[in-house]
């Protein structure tokens, strides 16, 4: 009982401390209440849209933002090419297109994790081939992976987010079985192993632990990766179809417009190029806080 209590001691000691060199940080901080506002806006943004995201304002199409001396503050961002607020289609879209990429990269996670670290921690003949069978998928981009599957399946979000879950799980995995080749190589292995340790005790005494931060890392990866496919997919006509309100989807459906109406397609960009540098960021600050607690 009191080792128990010693460990959870540790385990919320160590949380703390790699907090306090976090909080340092005003860039990863920014960034970490900027996740969590995409959250609570994917979650809430029926809510939160001051217009049904698909009703058409007749009679105001083409309103631009209401920073231009022209546009008005009724619809925020302008209206596109049938009179529908682009405000309440940017913050549903939210929900679409950046909901997916976290529901996508939460089932890689938990799922390619195991994968992950059940093939790692095999040895001999199954180690090898079990390696070879994972570097045989780096060789095809998981862009164009995701392509392929979804060319096999009917056009639809969902479909599209299933494409990229699959295209990007054996990467995830190959990174996490390579993870852990790379600890159980080290030195302070050997000793281990020696005295007695299982596969059982190395996993959970020295593997996970030094695993965080490249976890970590391959999480905020494959966000990115997961966010911008989704969107790839659906300017393609791959993924979501309209009126839904899909970042890549409104691209597509104003590129046209682009000469004529440019926030159409310029605040969708936006959005998409600021939540993959938001991930990107806060992962790398995280990893960077945990490293340097460790020194």
């Amino acid at each position: 009982m009191q080792d128990k209590e010693a460990e959870e001691f540790r385990y919320s000691t160590t949380i703390r401390d790699i907090w306090q060199y976090f909080r340092k940080d005003r860039l990863a901080l920014f960034c970490l209440y900027t996740f969590l506002a995409l959250i609570w806006t994917a979650l809430f943004s029926s809510v939160l849209s001051p217009y049904n995201s698909n009703a058409q304002f007749i009679g105001k199409e083409l309103l631009p933002p209401s920073w231009v001396t022209e546009g008005t503050v009724t619809y925020f961002f302008g209206t596109d090419d049938i009179g529908r607020d682009l405000f309440s289609r940017m913050l549903r879209g939210t929900t679409y297109t950046f909901g997916s990429a976290v529901i996508v990269v939460f089932f890689i996670a938990v799922i390619g994790g195991i994968l992950g670290i059940l093939a790692g921690m095999s040895q001999g003949l199954k180690a090898r081939v079990l390696g070879h069978f994972l570097d045989a998928f780096l060789v095809v981009p998981i862009l164009l992976l995701a392509i392929i599957i979804a060319t096999l399946m009917e056009p639809s979000l969902i479909n599209a987010m299933l494409a990229t879950g699959l295209a990007l799980l054996p990467h995830f995995v190959h990174q996490i079985y390579h993870a852990v080749q790379t600890e159980l190589k080290k030195d302070y292995v050997l000793p281990l192993r020696l005295d007695g340790a299982s596969n059982g005790i190395l996993l959970k005494e020295t593997i996970l632990p030094n695993l965080s931060v490249p976890y970590i890392r391959e999480i905020s990866r494959a966000f990115t990766l997961a966010l911008l496919d989704i969107s790839a997919l659906s300017f393609i006509s791959l993924g979501a179809q309209r009126p839904t309100p899909e970042w890549g989807a409104m691209i597509r459906d104003s590129l046209e417009l682009i000469y004529l109406a440019p926030w159409t397609v310029i605040l969708p960009g936006l959005a998409i190029i600021s939540c993959t540098l938001v991930v990107m960021i806060l992962g790398n600050r995280l990893c960077k806080a945990i490293e340097k607690y460790s020194e």
